[in-house]
């Protein structure tokens, strides 16, 4: 019966085997690469889940004023205790870092609680989107950007609890905390106990911080690599699109008309992303040439133990990852979606008929519009941002050394 169906059909054999490769798609969605990411959310205290929404509440209230409202306080106030204009200049630089970055998470935090219900819109999208991936190529790309969006929020929380456990460290090595943040009833001069339990608390918010900070700066890198694959799952479609030789010129019709529609969900899926990520990204690369600028400085000039260099040299790693990541795979988003036009120009349409044609040059000119991303609609963010942003820093940290001044100050 097999071979009857075989020498009857004129498809080739290639054919029919992607056809029956074609299976739904029931275990495995594009919002899946968010779901490390709203665990997050939720940890933090702002995803309110739909059992126990009250009891949550509570708990958001009380965890944020314990963390995200007391530790820029303690940060703040600690520059007008007498007892620290003894605390050497490297930890007070140390503690102006970090206080520009807790001060600037605190305000993402603000800023993403306002537009998160763009990015739970954006979910239905996906939805939508996913429904017509039934292609066995297709659904395997829902699984890399499913794996993808969970490894990208695991390796921001390796970075940035590699950067606190180091600053614990430095701690113990130099004696004093590596902040000297104000804890109001904990003087750890008073004695080795309250400097241990200094340490320890300041270990905890600073770790508290950086887990925001997680969630801060992965959900921009998430979504837009969520945008690059719906547009490689899009390339893939239109290479097929028309390849059939047992379709009909209707079929065909419905088909390139089907990839317009995905076409316009994944423009508008961009359009729901984007202008969350633009407010957030504008305020980090302010934030990251302040705080670059100032470690360098530190390490340049003031730093003294080996243990707070190797910590400050890691939090410059740390700040650049906050954005690289973002900047890599917007650059490769813009590339992916450039290809588009020339993938439905290669595509086979030379054999279709006046209607098809027509319809296939409008839907070239609506996509040769790149899909970029722009920090408050003024920076791009690519690659050539991110490194004009290193450039800076960089260039001051080679002027400081070139100058002399640690020598200059007999800071040996």
């Amino acid at each position: 019966m097999a071979k009857e169906v075989l020498n009857n059909s004129k498809v080739p054999i290639k054919k029919i085997v992607k056809t029956v490769q074609r299976v739904p798609n029931k275990t495995v969605a594009t919002k899946q690469a968010v779901s490390y990411l709203y665990g997050c959310f939720r940890i933090m205290g702002i995803h309110i889940p739909k059992k126990n929404p009250h009891l949550y509440i509570v708990y958001s209230i009380i965890i944020n004023c314990l963390t995200t409202l007391f530790t820029p306080i303690s940060f703040t106030s600690s520059y007008f205790i007498k007892s620290n204009a003894a605390v050497s200049f490297d930890i007070k630089l140390s503690s102006m870092q970090a206080a520009i970055d807790v001060y600037g998470c605190a305000i993402k935090i603000l800023v993403l609680i306002y537009y998160k219900h763009k990015l739970e819109a954006a979910e239905k999208l996906m939805d939508k989107m996913d429904k017509r991936c039934q292609a066995e190529d297709e659904v395997q790309e829902l699984y890399n950007i499913r794996n993808l969006g969970r490894r990208i929020v695991v390796g921001y929380c390796a970075a940035y609890w590699t950067y606190t456990t180091m600053t614990l460290i430095s701690a113990f090595v130099s004696g004093a905390p590596s902040y000297s943040i104000n804890l109001f009833i904990i003087d750890w001069r008073h004695s080795k106990i309250e400097f241990y339990l200094a340490s320890f608390i300041e270990y905890l918010l600073t770790s508290w911080t950086c887990f925001q900070q997680v969630a801060n700066d992965s959900y921009g890198t998430v979504y837009v690599c969520i945008l690059r694959a719906q547009v490689r799952i899009l390339l893939l479609r239109i290479r097929k699109m028309g390849s059939r030789l047992e379709q009909s010129a209707e079929e065909n019709f419905e088909e390139l008309k089907s990839v317009i529609q995905d076409h316009k969900d994944l423009i508008e899926l961009h359009n729901a992303i984007s202008p969350v990520i633009s407010r957030t990204i504008f305020l980090q690369f302010s934030i990251t040439a302040a705080m670059l600028s100032i470690t360098l400085i530190n390490i340049a000039i003031f730093s003294t133990h080996i243990a707070a260099t190797a910590a400050s040299s890691i939090y410059v790693v740390v700040v650049l990852v906050e954005i690289f990541p973002l900047c890599y795979y917007a650059q490769c988003l813009v590339y992916d979606s450039d290809t588009l036009a020339t993938e439905i120009f290669h595509s086979s349409w030379i054999l279709k008929d006046k209607r098809y044609r027509k319809m296939l040059v409008f839907f070239m000119q609506r996509t040769q519009k790149s899909m970029e991303l722009w920090a408050g609609k003024i920076i791009p963010v690519n690659l050539s941002s991110f490194i004009s942003i290193a450039k800076f820093s960089f260039s001051l940290y080679t002027l400081i050394k070139q100058m002399g001044i640690k020598e200059r100050l007999g800071l040996h």
